[in-house]
């Protein structure tokens, strides 16, 4: 998929509601960085370290809890993408806001869709990230690639969606936010 067609699709698409989140969950914001790859549209992963006490060694997306100074929630994925991966915040201009999704770990995560302008070169925090890699996004975005399984966890039902790439996972809340994507972006 090439930047003017995500620009489009992103474009037609009605802003879809939040979901209603439990008043107790905090808020948080997460960049799903795109940047022009060697296969068109990229997206960005961290793998996150494995020392962290909570999720370690999981793929994500650069993002985080929202600090008492930020002044909105794009500006909580742009602060945590800068501490985490070194991604100027100038260099990234939004393209959409997905819906909040409540996490496992009490949080409203609100996923951002950013497009990263030229080649970044990404700067690891190692005390939050082990890696930094790229997937094309006409991958993610094929439906055939994910696989959702229910399970029933605390006493309710929960799907949690899997994707796989190369010798890697992407599931749990990532994989759920590139699922509502595809989703949103297929209609």
């Amino acid at each position: 998929m090439t930047r003017d067609e995500l620009v489009t699709r992103l474009n037609l698409l009605p802003p879809l509601p939040d979901p209603v989140l439990p008043a107790q969950a905090r808020p948080a914001a997460v960049l799903m960085p795109l940047v022009e790859g060697a296969q068109g549209l990229e997206l960005v992963f961290t793998r996150r370290s494995r020392w962290l006490r909570h999720h370690p060694g999981q793929v994500s997306f650069p993002g985080g809890r929202v600090d008492e100074g930020d002044p909105s929630l794009w500006f909580t994925a742009l602060r945590e993408s800068e501490e985490e991966i070194g991604l100027e915040p100038g260099r990234c201009r939004p393209l959409g806001r997905l819906r909040a999704q409540y996490t496992v770990s009490g949080f409203a995560l609100t996923p951002f869709v950013g497009l990263v302008e030229g080649q970044p070169r990404f700067i690891l925090n190692p005390a939050e990230v082990d890696e930094v890699f790229q997937v094309p996004l006409g991958y993610l975005l094929d439906l055939d690639r994910h696989y959702l399984y229910r399970l029933y966890r605390r006493g309710r039902m929960h799907t949690v969606c899997f994707i796989p790439w190369n010798n890697t996972w992407i599931w749990g809340v990532t994989a759920a936010v590139i699922h509502q994507l595809a989703q949103q972006i297929a209609r």
